[in-house]
C-alpha cells in the first residue's frame, strides 16, 4: 500500500487552480514575525513570506524523494526534522534509490496517486510529458507570490529562468544552482598503491595505459598471492554512467558521450549522435581488446551500482572511473589527467550542472500547492542550502562553515544534490572554508579544464518533441547499449556488424531524432 493516495482527476486538478489573493495579514507565530509579509491561503492559513514559521499550524505534505544509493530515509534526516519544526511543513518523504528506482517512480505516475511533491528523478522529457497529461503543476503564479528567495533569484539570473521555461511559457520544476558551470563528471583514477609497488609510471596514452593494466593483472600488486586482480571497471551504461562512466574516457578516439548520446561538432553549428561516429567504434574496438585479454572487470555490464562502489574501496582493483578518487579505501588513488589516444588526441566530456534542473516538482493533487511552494523556497536560504547539501559534514567556525572530509561508509545525512538548492561563487569562496579535500577537487577540475569537450546546453523541449522523443531515445539508447556489451566482450565482431548497426539505428528513427534535438538546439542560439 504506497502512501500516496490522492487519486488525480481533472475536476481535483482544476479546483486547485491559485488565485492571486489581495492584502496580507498579519500571522499569529510567536518567532517574532508578526507582521512580516504574509499572503492568504485556501485552508484558512496564511502562508508567511519572511520568518518562520511558514504557516502558524501543522500541515503535512507528502513527497517522493530520489535520493543517492545507501544514504537512507531522508524521514531520518536532522536537517528535515529542523526545517519542520521551524517552518510547520511536515513532509513524509517516499525514498527510493539505486537500482528499480525508477521502475518504482514510473509506478507511482502510472498509478495516478501522487505524493504532493517529487524530489529529483524526472528528466525535462518526463516532465513535458507529465505535465502535458495535467500531473503536474505550473509553478509560475506560485513562484511569484509564495516563493520570495527563487523570485529574487530568477530576477536576478534570466539565465536560470530561460533554463527551467518550457517551450509552453511555463516553469513545472525549480533547480539547483552550484558555483562552477561545466565540469568533468568523472575522473581517470589509478591505483598509486600498486604504481609505486611495481615501479611504474602514471600512464599518459592508451598504449601505456594498456600495459600498465598487464601488470596490475599479471604481477600480484595486492600481494596475497592469488590471481584476482582486477586491472579496470566503470559502469558503462546508463543511469550511472554520467558519474561513474566511459562518458569521457572515450574521448582518446576524439569522441565524448553527453546528454541523448550526443556530442557538439566541431564548430558548434550542430549536435551529433556519438555512437555512430568512426571514433566510437575504434574506442570500443580498444575496449573490446582490454576486456577480451582479461584486463577490464568481468561484471562491466552486469554488477549494479552497489557492486561497483564496493569494488572501488576494495584491495583488488587498479583503476576506475568516478567523480575524483574514493578516500579510506584499501589502496591510495590518485586522478590523472585523460591519456592520448593513437593520434595524440586528448579529450574529455563534461556536463553543465550550474543550473541543475529539474530538483523539485509539485504535482496538480497537492493539497497545499502554496505551502508547498514556500517550503522549496526556504531551501534557497544560505544555512539551509548548506545543511542540505552537506548535512552531517558540515559544521560552523565562526561566520563561516567547514566542510568536513566524508568517512568511508558513512551517510551525510542529507539529499544532496537531490533537491534545490543555492551556491554561488560568492557562498563558496567567502562562507566556506577551502578545505584540502576541496582545494583537491578543485586542482582535478583545474587539470581535465584543458581537455573538455563543449557541453550540451540545457535545452527546452516542446512537449510534442518530448512525447516524440521519449520513444526513440529508449529504443536508440537500449539497441546502443545492447551492441555496446556484445562488442566491448567480444561475443560480436564490430568490423562486421558496424555497418548494418547503423542502418538499423537509422530504420529506428535516429534521422527523426538528432532532426529534434538539432531544431532544439537551434531555438536554443535563438536562429
Amino acid at each position: 500500500m504506497t502512501k500516496f493516495t490522492r487519486v488525480l482527476t481533472l475536476a481535483t486538478a482544476s479546483m486547485l487552480v491559485l488565485s492571486s489573493v489581495a492584502g496580507c495579514s498579519k500571522p499569529a507565530t510567536d518567532n517574532g514575525s508578526t507582521g512580516t509579509p504574509s499572503t492568504s491561503v485556501e485552508a484558512n492559513q496564511t502562508i508567511n513570506l519572511e520568518g518562520y514559521p511558514i504557516v502558524p499550524e501543522r500541515i503535512d505534505l507528502t513527497a517522493f524523494a530520489y535520493g543517492e544509493p545507501g544514504q537512507g530515509s531522508w524521514d531520518d534526516y536532522p536537517v528535515f526534522k529542523e526545517l519542520a519544526e521551524k517552518t510547520n511543513v511536515f513532509v513524509d518523504f517516499e525514498t527510493v534509490s539505486g537500482d528499480g528506482a525508477t521502475e518504482k517512480l514510473n509506478l507511482v505516475l502510472a498509478s495516478n496517486k501522487l505524493p504532493d511533491m517529487f524530489f529529483s528523478g524526472l528528466s525535462s522529457s518526463m516532465i513535458n510529458k507529465y505535465a502535458g497529461m495535467g500531473l503536474f503543476m505550473p509553478l509560475n503564479d506560485l513562484i511569484d507570490q509564495y516563493a520570495p528567495n527563487i523570485s529574487a533569484l530568477l530576477a536576478e539570473r534570466p539565465d536560470i529562468k530561460k533554463a527551467i521555461t518550457m517551450p509552453d511559457g511555463n516553469i513545472y520544476s525549480i533547480p539547483a544552482v552550484n558555483a562552477t558551470a561545466g565540469q568533468a563528471t568523472t575522473q581517470l583514477c589509478i591505483n598509486k598503491t600498486w604504481l609505486d609497488k611495481l615501479g611504474l609510471e602514471v600512464p599518459t596514452t592508451t598504449d601505456e595505459f594498456y600495459e600498465v593494466l598487464k601488470a596490475f593483472k599479471t604481477q600480484d600488486p595486492n600481494g596475497n598471492g592469488k590471481a584476482d586482480e582486477i586491472g579496470m571497471s566503470y559502469e558503462p551504461v546508463p543511469p550511472y554512467d554520467v558519474w561513474n562512466g566511459d562518458t569521457g574516457f572515450s574521448g582518446a578516439f576524439g569522441v565524448v558521450t553527453l546528454t541523448g548520446s550526443m556530442m557538439l561538432n566541431n564548430d558548434q553549428s550542430e549536435l551529433i549522435y556519438t555512437p555512430v561516429q568512426e571514433g566510437y567504434k575504434e574506442y570500443i574496438k580498444w575496449t573490446s581488446t582490454l576486456y577480451t585479454e582479461g584486463l577490464l572487470d568481468t561484471e562491466l555490464f552486469t554488477q549494479d551500482h552497489n557492486q561497483y562502489m564496493a569494488k572501488v574501496s576494495s584491495d583488488y582493483l587498479g583503476a576506475y572511473l568516478t567523480n575524483g578518487p574514493i578516500a579510506g579505501g584499501a589502496c591510495e588513488f590518485i586522478a590523472i589527467e585523460p591519456l592520448a589516444g593513437p593520434d595524440g588526441t586528448k579529450l574529455w566530456s563534461q556536463f553543465d550542472y550550474s543550473i541543475d534542473k529539474n530538483r523539485a516538482i509539485i504535482s496538480a493533487t497537492c493539497s497545499n500547492p502554496a505551502a508547498a511552494m514556500r517550503y522549496i523556497d526556504s531551501f534557497f536560504e544560505k544555512e539551509h542550502s548548506l545543511k542540505l547539501r552537506y548535512g552531517n559534514r558540515l559544521e560552523a567556525r565562526g561566520d563561516q562553515w567547514e566542510i568536513m572530509p566524508s568517512e568511508p561508509g558513512a551517510q551525510s545525512e542529507c539529499p544532496s544534490a537531490y533537491v534545490p538548492t543555492l551556491e554561488t561563487v560568492e557562498i563558496k569562496t567567502q562562507d566556506l572554508i577551502q578545505t584540502p579535500d576541496g582545494i583537491a577537487a578543485d586542482e582535478r577540475q583545474a587539470m581535465y579544464a584543458p581537455y573538455l569537450a563543449p557541453y550540451v546546453p540545457n535545452m527546452n523541449l516542446t512537449p510534442e518533441e518530448s512525447k516524440e522523443l521519449s520513444a526513440l531515445q529508449t529504443d536508440l539508447q537500449d539497441f546502443v547499449n545492447l551492441n555496446k556489451a556484445k562488442w566491448t566482450t567480444g561475443q560480436n565482431n564490430i568490423d562486421a556488424e558496424w555497418d548494418k548497426y547503423v542502418a538499423q539505428l537509422n530504420q529506428m528513427g535516429l534521422t527523426r531524432y538528432m532532426e529534434i534535438y538539432n531544431g532544439a538546439y537551434q531555438r536554443y542560439l535563438g536562429n
